[in-house]
């Protein structure tokens, strides 16, 4: 398999069916030996009879079952033990990240040879959380010296031979921040590509408060090697 790309769904039952045929489509443009492995992680609303509809209309569809929900990065890991591809990602289900977006993280990842490709998004919500953001980034590029950008935005793309070397293991939304620091301890070639970040369609946040304490916790235990 070339390529697998891991989407967790908590909840998203009314963002799937309008996801993942455009996302589909898109792929298809450069790519013919794909898997999509959808993991419906531990939802309580109708996501497990809405999955078992779109594996019958995909065949390059895969689902996995994850119950309960043990947290965002648990649904992730619980899709990347299953996936085939010699190249890995991750990203939402929830329709703010343009298929054709994802397809040029994939492009760039393969016509640079990247090891590791990450997205940065051009527009966010206003308010709290993008002052969050930026506060969350300004405290990793200082702890952690590097100068890359938006550290939590899907998709991120990689080899699997990086994959297999850094042993992911976060439950919760830190995953994405584990998965940068772990490739720049790795001397991993990683590349950005910028991406458009629509609004939310149906279904709120998952990022709470307790999730951004975990944040700055897991960055400090990073930095002091207690990983």
């Amino acid at each position: 398999m070339r390529f697998s790309l891991v989407i967790p769904a908590y909840n998203e039952s009314s963002s799937l069916t309008s996801a993942i045929s455009p996302l589909m489509d898109e792929i298809e443009k450069v790519e013919t030996d794909f898997e999509i492995i959808l993991v419906d992680n531990g939802s309580t609303d109708d996501t497990r009879e809405r999955l078992a509809g779109l594996e019958k209309i995909f065949p390059r569809l895969k689902t996995v079952r994850v119950f309960p929900n043990q947290g965002y990065g648990n649904g992730i890991l619980a899709g990347l033990k299953s996936a085939r591809g010699e190249i890995i990602g991750w990203t939402h289900a929830d329709n703010q990240i343009a298929p054709a977006d994802i397809v040029r993280a994939y492009q760039k990842m393969l016509n640079e040879n990247l090891q590791l490709c990450k997205a940065v998004r051009k527009e966010r919500e206003s308010g709290w959380r993008r002052t969050q953001s930026r506060a969350y980034n300004f405290i990793f590029h200082r702890l952690f010296k590097s100068g890359l950008r938006d550290i939590n935005s899907p998709p991120k793309i990689f080899s699997r031979s990086l994959y297999e070397k850094i042993n992911l293991c976060s439950l919760g939304w830190f995953i994405d921040p584990e998965l940068v620091i772990k490739a720049l301890r790795e001397g991993a070639k990683i590349g950005e590509v910028e991406i458009s970040w629509k609004p939310r369609e149906g279904s709120r946040s998952k990022v709470s408060l307790t999730a951004s304490l975990d944040f700055l916790f897991n960055m400090i235990k990073y930095r002091l090697n207690f990983d």
